[in-house]
C-alpha cells in the first residue's frame, strides 16, 4: 500500500493531479488531499477549495480510498502539506507545478512548491499544470 499526500488549490490543479494519480495508484493505496487557505476564511476561497477537493471525491472516490481536508485557519499551505505527510508517514507528496510568477518573484516571496521541496524527507512529484509546447 502506498500513502500519497496531495496539496491542491484549484479544480484545475485537482484535475491534473487526478490524471497523474490514475496512472499511479491501485485499490490498495490511500490518497489524502489537502486544501489549505493561506488567506483564511474568505467565502470565495473556501468555495474554490471545496470545489478543488470535490474533484478528487468525484474522480477517484468510487475506486480508491480518498480522504479530503480543508484547512481554513489561515495557515501556511506548505507547512500543512509537510505536517500531513509526516503525520501520515506518506510515501509520496504530489503537488501541482505552475509558472505563474517570475523567477525573481519566487526568490523574493518563496513558493509553496519550493518550501515543500526544500523541507521534506518524502519523495515529491510535481505535476505540470501547463501543457508542453
Amino acid at each position: 500500500m502506498t500513502r500519497i499526500v496531495v496539496g491542491t488549490d484549484s479544480a484545475e490543479t485537482s484535475e491534473k493531479i487526478c490524471d497523474y494519480l490514475r496512472s499511479r495508484i491501485d485499490g490498495e493505496d490511500e490518497v489524502h488531499v489537502l486544501n489549505s487557505l493561506h488567506g483564511g476564511n474568505d467565502e470565495e476561497m473556501v468555495a474554490d477549495g471545496q470545489q478543488a477537493l470535490s474533484v478528487f471525491r468525484e474522480r477517484l472516490g468510487g475506486e480508491f480510498d480518498v480522504e479530503t481536508v480543508q484547512n481554513t485557519d489561515a495557515s501556511d499551505p506548505a507547512h500543512d502539506i509537510l505536517t500531513a505527510a509526516d503525520e501520515l508517514d506518506a510515501d509520496e507528496i504530489a503537488i501541482g507545478l505552475t509558472q505563474k510568477r517570475s523567477p525573481a518573484q519566487k526568490v523574493l516571496f518563496g513558493s509553496n512548491t519550493q518550501s515543500v521541496l526544500m523541507q521534506t524527507r518524502h519523495p515529491v512529484v510535481g505535476v505540470p499544470l501547463r501543457k508542453s509546447k
